[in-house]
């Protein structure tokens, strides 16, 4: 698929058939995602790929799917075939550039970050996700699970890894789409300056 394409055709999906996803599929969704942009190549992002059933059921009480499903949405989190959690680990941007090559250790401390970096390359990879997903000719969606502590346990991850949220990736079935989507995109003009900042006339 052409990269435009897949910029057209990439939305929030919630809902899934039942078909399987097939796992090289998955593998070709991660290998892309691994190459996201990393301050100083820290590669600090990690994902937790999930396909069991009763986890992807436990993962979908931990976002409180009941409560979605009883405001007359599908049950999206635990029917999606496969659940991607995106993780990072500000730990390792630290250690990083606490090496030689980074200075020695001033940006070794997380107050010397005017910006966490782990934040913004976490979400650098999970945006390569949801492309790869298109690509593939699959659907993706993403939800921010608010019970991190107990999906970090329930998955086993490491207390320095810190998870951003979970893509579901599957074949798109007919879905009730978001009352955000009403609101249309801004015009180009008024999210793009040029050369400095464009007060727009109300």
């Amino acid at each position: 698929m052409e990269f435009r394409d897949v910029i057209r055709h990439r939305r929030m999906v919630r809902n899934y058939t039942d078909e399987p996803v097939d796992p090289a599929a998955v593998d070709r969704i991660l290998e892309t995602a691994r190459r996201a942009p990393s301050a100083g190549h820290s590669q600090g992002q990690a994902f937790v790929v999930v396909t069991d059933a009763a986890i992807r059921q436990h993962i979908a009480e931990l976002a409180d799917e009941p409560a979605y499903v009883a405001n007359g949405f599908d049950p999206w989190i635990s029917r999606a075939p496969v659940h991607i959690v995106v993780c990072v680990s500000k730990h390792l941007y630290l250690e990083r550039y606490s090496e030689p090559d980074k200075g020695g250790g001033p940006m070794g401390v997380e107050s010397a970050w005017p910006v966490p970096y782990w934040w913004v390359d976490a979400g650098a990879a999970l945006m390569l996700l949801l492309l790869a997903a298109v690509d593939e000719g699959l659907a993706a969606g993403f939800l921010g699970s608010h019970n991190m502590p107990d999906l970090k346990r329930v998955l086993s991850i490491p207390e320095h890894m810190d998870p951003i949220g979970i893509v579901t990736v599957g074949h798109a079935a007919p879905d009730r789409r978001s009352g955000s989507l009403g609101r249309g995109r801004r015009p180009l003009d008024e999210v793009v300056h040029r050369d400095r900042w464009r007060v727009h006339p109300e």
